[in-house]
């Protein structure tokens, strides 16, 4: 078997492993296998999951320097900056732990598909 093709099953392994991770904790259900563009359907939320090397390690940093005070969650929104003519992007990002607590979830279970 060629380095390659075990990098790429270990990715794949890896990343499985991830989508069941996030729908135990979001008490979703796994759809990735089926094809479409989300991982997980929970409740409201259809998540897109990814595990890896694209992980900021900006954002991360920039997140914990937030203060976080007794009823406040830390938030960071970034936006880029189009110029004219074009409309900006915003993203938020919250801590995982914040935003389960928010929705009330982590201790939900997962109704994963049998693969």
């Amino acid at each position: 078997m060629s380095d390659a093709s075990r990098r790429g099953r270990l990715n794949r392994s890896r990343g499985n492993a991830f989508e069941r991770e996030v729908a135990k904790k979001f008490g979703g259900k796994r759809v990735g296998q089926y094809g479409g563009p989300e991982d997980v359907a929970a409740g409201q939320f259809n998540i897109q999951a990814k595990c890896g090397q694209m992980f900021s390690e900006k954002y991360w940093r920039w997140l914990q320097a937030v203060p976080r005070k007794a009823d406040q969650v830390p938030l960071l929104v970034v936006g880029d900056a189009p110029g004219s003519g074009a409309k900006r992007r915003v993203v938020v990002i919250i801590e995982e732990t914040d935003f389960l607590n928010l929705i009330g979830g982590d201790d939900a279970e997962t109704t994963e598909e049998t693969e």
